[in-house]
């Protein structure tokens, strides 16, 4: 007997209707081009979740997102095993299908043995093998609700329950080594500046032979 095949269905997003199939026990969603399934939109965090292939079907895990992960409207805590027809929810504009396929048409014949030699074999009797139903994907009628709880990993802050969601691009990660080396500059250059203007102005006022600084006039001669 075959083995369940299950695929990602997208129902919202960049390329509606798009069907990724679930070919390895382990996949990576995200907007970065090295993962198994690429989404390429703003929602999405280089490596958004994982799924990965158990007893019974997929198990879906959000990697740290940003804008998080939601199954039937509910943001995920934890692992999750997924169930034909639910819906997947990256971000807010992002939805898939999660779909079981009908296993292979590989007819099952059952035949019974002859009685004797004399007797002619029956015909087999040909049993259809079992098919699932496709479910019906599930309409989004529903927005992703707060659960009231603080995921782990670098993920924004979520106003209560009951005021909308604002959601926000990652921010790609930026150098920052140019910046220090222009301040640390910065700030030699201004030192070195205060302590010529600091000698000029010594000089100038001819400090050099007020105390307590007249004790060192062996250094210098006073007028």
């Amino acid at each position: 007997m075959a083995e369940q095949t299950y695929q990602l269905v997208m129902r919202s997003g960049p390329t509606p209707g798009r069907v990724y199939e679930l070919t390895q026990p382990k996949a990576t969603i995200g907007r970065d081009p090295t993962n198994e399934i690429v989404i390429n939109h703003p929602e999405m965090s280089r490596k958004h979740a994982i799924l990965t292939l158990q007893t019974g079907g997929y198990v879906i895990e959000d990697a740290g997102s940003t804008n998080g992960t939601y199954v039937h409207g509910q943001r995920l805590m934890g692992p999750h095993l997924l169930r034909p027809g639910e819906l997947i929810l990256f971000g807010e504009n992002i939805s898939l299908a999660y779909e079981a396929l009908p296993f292979d048409a590989d007819a099952t014949q059952v035949s019974q043995p002859s009685a004797s030699a004399t007797v002619a074999a029956k015909p087999p009797i040909y049993v259809p093998p079992p098919l699932e139903a496709s479910p019906q994907p599930v309409p989004r009628t529903y927005k992703p609700s707060y659960s009231g709880q603080v995921p782990p990993g670098p993920v924004q802050s979520y106003p209560p329950p009951g005021e909308p969601l604002t959601y926000v691009e990652e921010e790609e990660e930026r150098p920052r080594s140019r910046l220090w080396l222009f301040a640390g500059c910065g700030c030699l250059l201004v030192l070195l500046c205060l302590g010529v203007a600091g000698i000029i102005f010594f000089d100038y006022q001819n400090l050099y032979c007020t105390w307590p600084f007249s004790v060192l006039d062996f250094l210098w001669t006073c007028p």
